[in-house]
């Protein structure tokens, strides 16, 4: 069971991913739910269709692990921590317009088991203001 949104400590990498991380567990116990920021997209148009890493898939942190493709491009997903993907989000999968339409809420992508031992260092509970680069 993943934590609310509202009550989560949301932590942001400098590739525009965040995770929003349980304030009253672990993260190797509770899955932490990862997504982008709003300038991830920087006004890009609509979102088509989203690749998502597996369930099962063990991410490392900054390593790219999926891609949102836009009318204007595309956007590489890059993995804001290393861990277990435990689930994805179903509504990104059925629309993938919620992405853009509520990035920090509803548009979360997949859901993550950290290492007891994971570092958080690099993140940051500050979200990112500069633009993302979209490839064409």
């Amino acid at each position: 069971m993943t934590a609310s949104l509202s009550s989560a400590r949301r932590l942001f990498s400098t590739e525009h991913g965040w995770m929003a991380v349980d304030p009253f567990g672990s993260p190797a116990q509770t899955p932490s739910r990862v997504g982008v920021t709003p300038a991830a997209f920087d006004g890009a148009a609509d979102v088509l269709s989203v690749d998502l890493p597996a369930v099962r898939a063990v991410l490392t942190a900054g390593e790219a692990c999926g891609t949102i493709h836009t009318s204007a491009g595309s956007v590489t997903v890059y993995a804001p921590a290393s861990g277990l993907v435990t689930i994805l989000n179903p509504v990104v999968q059925e629309d993938p317009s919620i992405v853009a339409a509520d990035p920090l809420g509803a548009g979360w992508l997949y859901a993550v088991l950290t290492p007891a031992a994971a570092s958080f260092e690099a993140l940051t509970t500050r979200e990112p203001t500069d633009a993302v680069r979209v490839d064409s």
